[in-house]
């Protein structure tokens, strides 16, 4: 039986909590974030960074790597 390395994209929902005074601001804020997987962490926010709270995208363009 042989072993295939396979690559695909998926589309998942992140988050990140920001203080600013418009929300105009906060977007900018957001966009100069990091992101961050929670298994990254060991389940604790980390602040400043994008977070991948739950993986709910399903695998798409599925190729051979």
């Amino acid at each position: 039986m042989e072993k295939f390395k396979l690559t695909a994209q998926i589309t998942i929902s992140i988050y990140t909590e920001v203080e600013a005074e418009t929300l105009e601001e906060a977007k900018t804020i957001a966009e100069e974030r990091d992101l961050m997987a929670i298994v990254g962490t060991g389940g604790e926010t980390k602040h400043d960074t994008w977070m991948a709270d739950e993986l709910d995208g399903m695998p798409e363009n599925i190729e051979e790597a």
